[in-house]
C-alpha cells in the first residue's frame, strides 16, 4: 500500500510502500523517518494509490508511529525556535560580512540539528560559517545553498498569470525539468523570454502542465515547412494555431491566410 505523506517542515510529499501496519486514515499526523534527515513529523494526505506523480518522492526510511498532542507542540516550538535561529544566523552574516543571504531556518523534530537555506552569488566556504552558527546556535548545523527556482519559491509571489506562484503553493512541491522543447512543441516560442519565463527567470514550470494534451493536438495538424493543399491551391506551413486547430499557410498564389485543419491536405514534406 503506498501511503503519501505531506512532511509538514517542507510540504515535500513522501510516499511509504511499507504498507499501512498503524491502520492509519487521511489526514493523521505521524512521525515517520527519513535518511540522513532522522525523525520528522507528516500529515496523511493519501491512502493506496498506485499511480504516483513526478512531484511525489519514495520515502527513504519508515512511519513510526502516529504523532501525538505532545509532537504537536513540539513541531509549533521547533518553529519559533526556527525564528529566533534565523535572526541570530542573519546577524552573524553581517557580522561576518559573508556574501551570502539567508532565507530560512527549520529545525529537525528533535531538536538537534538547524537547516539554513541561503542565497548566494559566489561559492560560500562552509569551513568558516558553519563552527561559528553552531556555536551561535549550539546545534548541528547544515547549510543548504538554493538556485534561482528555490529562491523564488522561498520568497514566494505572483506569476504572469496574476496568481500566487505555483511553486510556493503546493502545486508542485518538486522541480521538474523545463525546456525549450516543451515551449516549441507548444508552439509558443514567438511570445519572447519576458512571458515564458517566471519570477525566477527561468522557463514557466506550467509549461508541463498542458504538454501532453498539445502533443495530442499537433498530430492533427501538418508540420511546419510542409507543402499542402487547400481549397484555394496549394501552399506551405508558416504557422500552427495548436489549440484552434488553426494552420496559417503562405499560399503559392495569394500569400498567406489561415484554415482550418480539416481544410487542409498534407501533398509532401520540406525537404
Amino acid at each position: 500500500m503506498n501511503i503519501g505523506i505531506k512532511n509538514l517542515y517542507d510540504d515535500a510529499i513522501l510516499v511509504s510502500t511499507g504498507g499501512n501496519e498503524l491502520e492509519l486514515a487521511l489526514g493523521d499526523e505521524i512521525i515517520f523517518e527519513q535518511k540522513d534527515r532522522g525523525k520528522q513529523i507528516g500529515k496523511v494526505v493519501f491512502l493506496d494509490r498506485k499511480k504516483l506523480t513526478a512531484n511525489e518522492i519514495i520515502l527513504d526510511g519508515k512511519i513510526l508511529r502516529k504523532a501525538n498532542a505532545k509532537d504537536s507542540e513540539k513541531f509549533e516550538e521547533n518553529a519559533k525556535l526556527a525564528d529566533d535561529a534565523l535572526e541570530k544566523a542573519r546577524m552573524k552574516i553581517v557580522e561576518l560580512a559573508l556574501p551570502m543571504q539567508i532565507l530560512e531556518a527549520r529545525f529537525a523534530f528533535d531538536g538537534e540539528e538547524i537547516s539554513f537555506f541561503f542565497t548566494a552569488d559566489e561559492r560560500i566556504d562552509f569551513k568558516e560559517i558553519v563552527p561559528k552558527l553552531a556555536g551561535v546556535m549550539k546545534k548541528r548545523i547544515h547549510l543548504t545553498q538554493l538556485g534561482t527556482r528555490d529562491r523564488a519559491k522561498a520568497c514566494g509571489g505572483f506569476g504572469i498569470c496574476g496568481r500566487e506562484q505555483c511553486c510556493s503553493n503546493e502545486v508542485i512541491p518538486k522541480f521538474r525539468s523545463i525546456t525549450m522543447e516543451m515551449v516549441k512543441a507548444q508552439e509558443l516560442a514567438m511570445k519572447g523570454a519576458e512571458k515564458l519565463s517566471g519570477p525566477c527567470g527561468k522557463l514557466l514550470c506550467c509549461l508541463a502542465y498542458e504538454l501532453e494534451e498539445y502533443k495530442k493536438m499537433r498530430k492533427n495538424l501538418p508540420a511546419w515547412g510542409s507543402i499542402v493543399k487547400t481549397k484555394k491551391g496549394e501552399g506551405k506551413v508558416i504557422a500552427l494555431d495548436i489549440l484552434n486547430q488553426k494552420v496559417k499557410i503562405w499560399l503559392t498564389k495569394g500569400g498567406a491566410e489561415i484554415f482550418s485543419a480539416e481544410d487542409v491536405s498534407t501533398l509532401e514534406s520540406k525537404k
